[in-house]
């Protein structure tokens, strides 16, 4: 990354590392990533109102509240919340310094999908929590602990379904890719090499629209920061190093 307008600072000034969860919304699911953080790093977590149908617009502002008004911080943002990421560069004061985008779109992930939403997205389809084999395939990988899946088949089973339906309505009609083209903050874009959730279009997609920026292809599934954590940091770590946002 080149022309970056970030302030050198010193790896003994701590930086906040604010985390937006996916489409759950809680944030419950970050654990393993965040044992991995270095002392200078600081884990924000915010999670989303979890009985209001919020557009991408509203989490916006609703995150934009509760962001750190002093002190420098980075967004990590996965799987839904890259779009909401980018939204917040527009917004956000100087303290932001960077974002890191992980398993994640800026446009609608499975657009041959959009035709066939008012046959799928139906709130009987998504009342009952799915096969332990699926949510492998495209959440957890096969390879997650038990207590993993465990944990993320809970987390989803205490989340409105109507929230999850509206959230799911945003990803369709989601559209930030002139934002990510004209977005001028550091930005690292991670993405998981069997990801079957977030396919590789998505994935194509931003290299294409931001070939400048550091896009790293981790072996792993969807889940990337609960499933593959420490290679993950080491991969922040270093584009903060590279773009002087540490030193």
């Amino acid at each position: 990354y080149s022309g970056s307008p970030c302030r050198t600072m010193s790896v003994r000034t701590p930086i906040t590392a604010v985390l937006l969860p996916g489409i759950d919304g809680t944030g419950r699911m970050f654990g393993p990533f965040i044992e991995k953080l270095p002392t200078w790093l600081s884990p924000q977590v915010i999670a989303y109102p979890g009985l209001q149908q919020l557009s991408y617009t509203q989490l916006t502002e609703f995150v934009l509240s509760q962001l750190p008004v002093a002190g420098p911080f980075i967004l990590i943002a996965e799987s839904f919340a890259g779009p909401l990421a980018l939204q917040l560069t527009t917004k956000a004061a100087a303290n932001l310094k960077a974002v890191v985008l992980c398993a994640t779109f800026v446009s609608n992930p499975r657009p041959h999908l959009a035709r066939f939403a008012p046959y799928l997205l139906q709130e009987q389809l998504l009342s009952h929590p799915p096969q332990k084999w699926l949510a492998r395939l495209f959440v957890t990988g096969f390879d997650a602990p038990d207590a993993m899946l465990e944990k993320a088949l809970e987390i989803h089973k205490h989340v409105s379904v109507q929230v999850i339906l509206h959230r799911l309505h945003e990803v369709i009609h989601v559209d930030v890719r002139e934002i990510l083209r004209n977005c001028r903050l550091p930005i690292l874009h991670l993405y998981a090499l069997h990801d079957h959730l977030i396919l590789q279009r998505a994935t194509r997609e931003i290299q294409h629209l931001r070939p400048d920026i550091p896009s790293i292809g981790i072996d792993g599934p969807h889940y990337l920061l609960q499933t593959r954590p420490e290679q993950c940091m080491t991969a922040i770590e270093k584009f903060l190093y590279e773009t002087a946002i540490v030193n």
